[in-house]
C-alpha cells in the first residue's frame, strides 16, 4: 500500500514563517512502523520542501497514493485541513486519516470535517499498523480497530481507545531516511549540527491546568530502558554522524536511578555529542546528584517551567512547586555551571497586572540567563480552557491564532488581551535590557551556527518587544 503522510506548516505555531524547528518525530515513528510492515511510505513536510499547491498536485499524481495520514496540533489544524481538501479532491477514493494532538483531544470536531474519514486517537504506532493493514485488504473491517473514530455512510463510529503502550522498547527507532530535507531544521539555541531529537518517556504526572499532555500520554509515566536509548544515540552519532542530541521528554529527570544510569552510560561508552533537554525539567524533580551527573555528559544548558511569581496564580494552575524549590533549582544550576532558562506565562486565570508585577520581579530574582516570557494560550482539552470558556472569556475560536507568539485569544476580568501584550513587551524589555545581559550573551557564542542562531533569535525578540505599538500605554 502506498501512504502519504503529511506534516503542515507549521508557520501558525509561531505567528511567523521561521526556518522549521525540528522534524515530525510522531510521522516518523509512524512512517516506520508502516515501512516495517511493507508499505511504501512518502513523508511530505511542507515548510522545509516548500510545498505549495502546484507542488503538492505533482507529489500526488507522481506518488498516487492509496491512502493519506495528516497530522496536526491545535494551531496547524487549518493547514492541514487545507491539504485534505486538496487530497479529497485529488484522489477521492484515498481515504483521509488524521492524528496528532488535536485530533486525539477532540477528535469528534475533527471527524465531522468533510474531507477527514478516519482519526487516530492517542499513541499512533499499534493503531496505525493495524488500520493500514487492514485498509490494504478488501472490504476493511474498522470497527475491530480499537483508537479510531471513522464516518460510514455518513454516519461516525467511535470505536474503544486503545491502551497506552507498555513497552516502549518495542517502538522501532524513526527512520530519518524518511526525511526529504534533514538538514532543513535549525534547533533553537543550538551549538552544533547537524541535530537529532530523541524522546525516551511518555506521559507526566503533573497536573498543570493549561497542560494537555495527560490527555495525550496520560499522566502515567512510561520510559524507554537506558539499553535502548543507548542504541539510538550510538547509531545517530555514529553511522548518521549526528552532533547534537535534543531530548524532547516532558520529565526527563522523573525516574533518578533511570537517570544516572543513563549519564554513566553516555560516559562508560565514550559518546561524543552535545545534549539538550529542550522541554526544561521540572525543578523538583533535581538535585544535585542528577544535575552533576547531565553536568557530567555535557548538558550546558537547563531550563525550568516558572510560569509565574505570584503564589495564589501557581495554586490556581495546580504546578505545585514551591517557590523556594525553584529558587534552590536555579542556585544549584548556577553553581555547578549550567547557562539556566526560565519558562513564564502572562494571562492565567486570575492574573491582574499586580501578579504580573510579581512575576516580573521574581524572574529577576532568579535571574537566569535566558527568560522567555509567554502568553497563555488555552487550548482545547485543557482544564484552563474549559474553566474560560465557561466564563466566557474566550475571544478567539480561530485556531490559527493560537500560535505561540500570537496575540492573547482570551481576556481575564482584570485584564484584556492588550495589557498582556504591553506586559509581555515590558517583562521582555525590563530583563534583557539590563546592563550585563547583552554581554553575557555574546560572550556564551561558542559557534558560527550559535551566532547565526543568536542573532535571529535576537531579532525575533525585538519584534516581540515592538509590537503591537498601538497598545494603550501603562501610566
Amino acid at each position: 500500500m502506498k501512504i502519504l503522510l503529511i506534516n503542515p506548516s507549521q508557520e501558525k505555531v509561531y505567528g511567523k514563517r521561521m526556518s522549521p524547528a525540528y522534524p515530525p518525530l510522531g510521522l516518523m515513528y509512524t512512517g516506520t512502523v508502516l515501512r516495517n510492515e511493507g508499505h511504501r511510505v512518502r513523508l511530505l513536510d511542507i515548510d522545509p520542501e516548500n510545498i505549495n499547491e502546484e507542488k503538492f498536485e505533482r507529489v500526488m499524481a507522481d506518488f498516487a497514493p492509496n491512502a493519506v495520514g495528516i497530522t496536526s496540533t491545535t494551531p496547524t489544524v487549518k493547514d492541514a485541513l487545507k491539504w485534505a481538501g486538496l487530497c479529497k479532491r485529488l484522489n477521492k477514493n484515498a481515504p483521509v486519516i488524521f492524528g496528532g494532538a488535536h485530533a486525539t483531544i477532540v477528535p469528534g470536531d475533527v471527524i465531522k470535517e468533510s474531507a477527514v474519514d478516519i482519526v487516530v486517537i492517542g499513541e499512533s504506532e499499534s493503531t496505525s499498523k493495524e488500520l493500514f493493514n487492514e485498509l490494504s485488504g478488501p472490504g476493511p473491517e474498522l470497527e475491530r480497530i480499537k483508537g479510531i473514530y471513522f464516518k460510514r455512510a455518513g454516519k461516525v463510529t467511535m470505536n474503544d481507545r486503545r491502551p497506552f503502550i507498555e513497552d516502549l522498547d518495542s517502538i522501532p527507532f524513526p527512520d530519518r531516511t524518511l526525511l526529504e530535507k534533514p538538514d532543513a531544521f535549525v534547533p533553537p539555541d543550538a551549538v552544533y549540527l547537524p541535530v537529532a531529537t530523541i524522546i525516551t518517556s511518555r506521559g507526566c504526572p503533573g497536573n498543570c491546568t493549561f497542560c494537555c499532555t495527560k490527555q495525550i500520554f496520560s499522566k502515567r509515566f512510561r520510559a524507554r530502558s537506558v539499553k535502548n536509548m543507548i542504541e539510538e544515540i550510538e547509531q545517530l552519532t555514529g553511522k548518521e554522524r549526528i552532533r547534537e542530541i535534543h531530548i524532547l521528554d516532558d520529565v526527563f529527570t522523573l525516574d533518578k536511578k533511570r537517570t544516572l544510569k543513563f549519564c554513566e552510560e553516555i560516559k562508560r561508552r565514550n559518546i561524543r555529542a552535545h545534549f539538550q533537554l529542550i522541554n526544561g525539567l521540572r525543578a523538583d524533580f533535581v538535585n544535585r546528584e542528577i544535575l552533576g551527573a547531565l553536568k557530567s555528559i555535557g548538558v550546558k544548558t537547563l531550563g525550568y517551567g516558572v510560569e509565574t511569581g505570584n503564589e495564589k496564580i501557581l495554586k490556581s494552575i495546580k504546578k505545585n512547586i514551591p517557590f523556594d524549590v525553584t529558587r534552590k533549582a536555579f542556585k544549584l544550576s548556577k553553581e555547578l555551571g549550567f547557562e539556566t532558562w526560565a519558562f513564564l506565562i502572562f494571562g492565567l486565570p486570575g492574573e491582574t497586572e499586580e501578579t504580573i508585577k510579581d512575576t516580573i520581579r521574581f524572574t529577576k530574582e532568579l535571574n537566569p540567563d535566558l527568560a522567555k516570557f509567554l502568553v497563555l494560550k488555552p487550548y482545547p482539552g485543557s482544564e484552563v480552557y474549559e474553566e474560560l470558556r465557561k466564563k466566557n472569556l474566550i475571544l478567539n475560536n480561530n485556531y490559527e491564532d493560537y500560535g505561540v507568539y500570537t496575540k492573547p485569544v482570551h481576556r481575564l476580568p482584570f485584564l484584556e488581551p492588550e495589557r498582556m501584550l504591553y506586559w509581555q513587551k515590558r517583562a521582555f524589555r525590563e530583563f534583557y535590557l539590563r546592563p550585563g545581559k547583552i554581554f553575557f550573551h555574546l560572550k556564551r557564542i561558542r559557534s558560527w551556527t550559535q551566532l547565526k542562531i543568536l542573532i535571529n533569535d535576537f531579532l525575533f525578540v525585538i519584534y516581540l518587544m515592538f509590537r503591537s505599538a498601538k497598545n494603550k500605554k501603562s501610566p
